[in-house]
């Protein structure tokens, strides 16, 4: 009795600070919130008075806009854990040293996902129920109250057998049988010699009350003959295995329970006071690992380096234990190199999943306005939009569709109603709304067959089976000749497709062509003549003609009357549909590349139904994009110079229907100032003109952005529309127009760190732009967590170009938050093909990937790049592999300079066509510098790949020599190519090359890429090359994607680690 009263009033503080104690640790941390509830965000009074996000450090994200923090908040609620009742949101907090997950039971946390998820399981199911009944003496005495609520929970491992201090030999046997209770499962090794308490043992002999803490029904608890009651504290681990029991008493690591049971276990039998120990920090299992050869558990930073210590002869023949050996399944694992980059391939795909899922517009247009209030004039106008989306799982491109209706009051939109499901266009070629907006022509390509379909209100009204009628070949889809267009009347459709080849047949061997000129008759000697193609992308395609359907008839007719040298396309009706007006490439005297290629002869030309053909533009230039005013009375298209940069500043013509006449209405831009116009380098939408027919609108880059301009036809004044410094759209770094129909406008608005979505708006004046009410449509409302920033840098004197002097360059620099105390940040050099190509500050999923995966990413507008004037672009002409790897190179340490936080030890180079080209160069002339290099389709040898390419003229204008049809190659001009190639340098690369090659390149031979893969393999230079048999140039099918971001994150981690 006095050992029980002792234990009752002196161990009452243990018992409340013990489980006060397991409580601390089911406190919710600050990022773990209860159902619906929202974080608090107020605008800071401590260090400055701006907004933090409560997930995140101060100085990671702090927004002036309460709206910015909230739509930050709305991505971490996206990327949050949801278990039960509660959201378990990533920490960016300084309680780790990485962004990371807090346990909901346990001060445990994770960085990894799918480990935390794993241990909130475990957690769980680990922690017994707690159970107190009522203390009675032997005397029915009262006894003090210690409460404890049964639905407390407190974990107890087996471990705490060696905390138990030596007690007088006296009390040994009943300290031994209370702890054999207390936990049975340290007994387990004694069970044959203590083999429990028999019958009698078990039956109390007082009437004392006995205090229980289980998980079951309470019941009576055995009482030593004689003595005290004894405290039975039985708790049941039902996921411990017996094995695991006996092993369990070396633990190391008790945690809070298990210290307090033996205190109180110890303090029984003796009065001296206790001693607050202090409880070592448990080790979380899923950092530890098995050693597959001895069986060892060891720390994973460990393993490694224990494997090559202890079983180096193992390891180099990758041998597994033998079945004998394992004791446990959990040790039948692969070998931990494997299982890291299972694991890390997994988070790779994951992310380039996610990054490459948000789909992005790829044409808009208003189907539909009708007046519902004339008094008020409200007016319900809808919008229809196409996208285009990758779906990694079938490795395939989805097209769908959404419309938008918006309820308008003269030029304001009042309300947007939600656009509902989406709709999945299938195998869908071509598609035009009529004017009336009644009618939808669609063509489709199905089983080897495509129709011509024309859909209304009640469906499917029309459908003409194209190659049945057997008129022509397939229908061309591309940008550079294909076209759908509606007459005037609604009763024909326009398009372009392959001329109809007829094979010669053994009872004849000449006939004559038809009427219409829709067939090309071969005789029986030219069964195995070469039919030219237009190169890279538009292999098959080679003899377009003009195509009207008469959907009155039911009949096509191939329309006679362009001369034979001239290839028709971006075609679109006269006036009151009495002929059409067409772009014409010269395929004299051989056809060159055309995608890509702004810089081909062609013209503007019109063919009248009776077959006449005028040609409408100057002689000698470069022509596309023809646009007609709503009015009909005016035609502005684009046009270039032939030769020389394949990709150029273009000038706006404009030609008047009813003058015959035509005049420049925006020049080629030379150079322009910081922040403005600086040129146009891209097609027109199809909808361009405004309803009135005085303003042009158009998109083009200019410098790091993209903005949307608008031109008067009458005085030419050119207006910033959409951009950065107008309508308050600095969280875009790029502004697509789409079109413009009636004056409403449907632009995509996208940045670095931003997917796609769609803004619309209506323009009344010029003057009032800033005005100019924007509605949000639908896209991805996304704020990915990681900053960009666009950089304007200026050469230094030794690599000005001192014919054109004072140009500058641009790049634009993405990388994660992260934490002060993190190590710094690996750099991927990103460099765009082209050369006459642009990076953007728009979404680029490649980009956002790597960033999200732990790189900065550095994309580089060296001088040639589109978007600084045509002075930039001609800057190249003679000078590429010098002027552009020196901008590269400078742009890189700009960034290291001003970026503290990037390592200068880990740099890596990547890019495509010219930009593998640069990237080459790079780990060439800079040896010592780049780390890793990864190249898709590069150029190696310009001097070799002249043959072999599909625009040999650029490949003399690159070095600074004219082109001309019947030119041929002389040993200077070779010798220049290869001196300005990177094979030059090969004897000099020391770091990792990755080659990704298309087996079906026409723009640049897959032989230019073994070229560098034999010279760098015969030299010992770590090379890989992945070969595409069935790709081309742009390795753009999904699974190519997919494959190729896969094996260069790879190769960075393995070679910048």
């Amino acid at each position: 009795m006095g050992n029980l009263a002792r234990f009752q009033t002196k161990h009452r503080a243990l018992l409340t600070k013990m489980f006060s104690h397991t409580r601390q640790h089911t406190e919710l941390h600050k990022t773990i919130l209860r159902g619906e509830e929202q974080p608090a965000v107020q605008r800071c009074e401590d260090c400055c008075s701006l907004y933090h996000c409560p997930f995140c450090g101060p100085e990671m994200f702090k927004p002036t806009i309460k709206s910015k923090c909230l739509k930050h908040l709305q991505g971490h609620r996206r990327r949050a854990i949801r278990h039960k009742e509660f959201f378990i949101f990533k920490c960016h907090l300084k309680c780790r040293t990485a962004p990371h997950f807090h346990c909901i039971s346990c001060t445990s946390t994770f960085m990894r996902k799918d480990g935390f998820l794993k241990h909130l399981a475990m957690c769980e199911n680990k922690k017994p129920k707690i159970t107190v009944v009522e203390l009675k003496s032997e005397e029915n005495s009262p006894a003090p109250d210690l409460h404890l609520t049964a639905s407390e929970e407190m974990p107890v491992s087996e471990g705490h057998k060696s905390l138990i201090s030596e007690d007088p030999q006296k009390i040994r046997p009943r300290k031994a049988n209370i702890e054999q209770r207390l936990c049975p499962k340290m007994a387990v090794s004694e069970e044959t010699s203590s083999p429990g308490p028999t019958d009698s043992e078990q039956r109390s002999t007082g009437e004392g009350r006995i205090m229980q803490m289980r998980t079951d029904e309470p019941s009576k608890s055995p009482v030593d003959e004689g003595g005290p009651s004894v405290v039975n504290l039985s708790v049941v681990d039902h996921n411990v295995t017996e094995t695991a029991a006996s092993n369990s008493a070396a633990n190391p690591h008790p945690i809070e329970a298990d210290v307090a049971i033996q205190t109180l276990v110890n303090e029984m039998f003796t009065e001296h006071t206790p001693v607050e120990s202090t409880i070592p920090q448990r080790s979380r299992s899923d950092a530890q690992d098995l050693c597959p050869f001895c069986g060892l558990m060891l720390h994973r930073k460990n393993l490694q380096v224990h494997l090559r210590r202890k079983h180096p002869d193992q390891v180099s023949n990758q041998e597994k234990p033998a079945p004998a050996q394992v004791k446990n399944p959990k040790q039948q694992r692969l070998p931990l190199r494997q299982q890291q980059k299972i694991a890390m391939e997994s988070v790779i795909r994951d992310v380039f999943r996610h990054c490459i899922r948000f789909p992005v517009p790829i044409s808009a247009s208003v189907v539909a306005d009708e007046l519902v209030d004339t008094a008020s004039d409200k007016r319900c106008i809808t919008v229809l939009a196409r996208w285009s989306q990758c779906d990694l799982e079938r490795g395939v491109k989805l097209r769908f569709s959404q419309r938008w209706t918006l309820l308008c009051k003269h030029d304001t939109i009042e309300l947007v109603l939600p656009s509902g499901t989406s709709s999945h266009i299938e195998k869908e070629l071509l598609s035009c709304q009529s004017p009336s907006g009644t009618l939808q022509a669609v063509i489709r390509e199905e089983a080897g067959h495509q129709y011509l379909e024309v859909w209304g209100q009640n469906g499917l009204e029309k459908s003409l089976d194209l190659i049945a009628l057997n008129k022509h070949g397939k229908v061309y889809e591309d940008a550079q000749f294909a076209c759908l267009a509606w007459s005037p009347c609604e009763k024909k459709l326009l398009y372009v497709a392959e001329k109809k080849r007829v094979e010669p047949s053994a009872q004849s061997s000449i006939v004559s062509a038809s009427e219409d000129g829709g067939l090309v008759l071969l005789e029986e000697q030219d069964k195995n003549v070469y039919v030219e193609d237009w190169g890279e992308g538009l292999v098959g395609k080679s003899c377009p003609v003009l195509c009207v359907a008469d959907l009155n008839k039911a009949a096509v007719i191939v329309y006679a009357g362009v001369p034979p040298n001239i290839s028709p396309g971006q075609a679109l009706w006269g006036p009151n549909g009495r002929g059409i007006i067409f772009v014409g490439q010269w395929n004299e005297p051989f056809r060159l590349g055309l995608k890509f290629c702004s810089n081909r002869r062609s013209a503007l030309f019109y063919l009248d139904m009776k077959g006449n053909c005028e040609c409408l533009s100057p002689e000698g230039v470069s022509v596309s994009s023809p646009r007609m005013s709503p009015d009909s009375c005016w035609i502005v298209y684009l046009q270039g110079q032939v030769f020389g940069p394949h990709h150029q500043c273009l000038s706006m013509m404009l030609y008047d229907i009813k003058n015959r006449s035509t005049s420049v209405l925006v020049d080629v831009v030379r150079r322009a100032e910081k922040g403005q116009f600086a040129g146009i380098y891209e097609s027109l939408p199809s909808q361009c003109w405004s309803a009135d027919s005085e303003r042009i609108f158009f998109s083009s880059a200019c410098e790091n952005n993209k903005a949307v301009f608008s031109v008067d036809r009458t005085t030419g004044r050119l207006t910033q529309v959409c951009g950065l410094d107008v309508l308050r759209l600095d969280d875009f770094g790029s502004v697509q127009l789409l079109t413009i129909q009636k004056d409403l406008m449907v632009m995509s608005c996208s940045s670095p760190n931003q997917p796609p979505c769609l803004r619309v708006g209506f323009l009344s004046t010029v003057d009032q732009a800033e005005d100019m009410q924007l509605c949000n449509l639908g896209g991805a409302d996304v704020y990915e967590e990681f900053c960009w920033q666009p950089m304007l840098i200026t050469p230094t004197s030794q690599e000005e170009n001192h014919q054109f002097s004072g140009l500058n360059f641009g790049a634009i620099l993405l990388k994660p938050y992260s934490p002060p105390e993190r190590r710094k940040t690996p750099l991927v050099v990103n460099i765009h093909g082209g050369p006459h190509a642009h990076f953007a500050a728009d979404w680029n999923a490649t980009a956002a990937a790597l960033t999200k995966l732990g790189f900065a990413v550095l994309m580089v507008n060296y001088r040639g790049s589109t978007g600084f004037g045509q002075d930039s672009i001609e800057s190249l002409l003679g000078n590429v592999g010098g002027q552009d790897v020196k901008d590269v190179q400078r742009a890189v340490l700009c960034a290291l300079q001003n970026e503290t936080t990037l390592d200068p030890d880990r740099v890596a180079v990547m890019g495509g066509s010219h930009g593998g080209f640069l990237a080459c160069h790079l780990v060439g002339q800079y040896p010592d510098f780049y780390r890793a290099c990864a190249a898709r389709n590069p150029v190696i040898n310009a001097a070799t790949l002249l043959g072999t390419s599909d625009i040999i003229d650029w490949r003399y204008s690159s070095v600074g020599l004219q082109y001309a049809f019947d030119r041929l190659p002389t040993s200077q001009s070779l010798a220049s190519m290869l001196e300005k190639s990177p094979i030059i340098h090969a004897a000099q690369i020391r770091a990792p090359v990755l080659l990704m090659l298309g087996g079906r390149d026409r723009r640049v031979s897959p032989h230019q890429g073994l070229e560098l893969y034999r010279a760098l393999k015969s030299r010992n230079t770590p090379v890989r090359l992945l070969w595409y048999s069935d790709e081309g140039h742009s390795l753009s099918k999904v699974n190519t994607q997919s494959d190729c971001f896969l094996n260069i994150v790879l190769w960075f981690k393995e070679h910048l680690n």
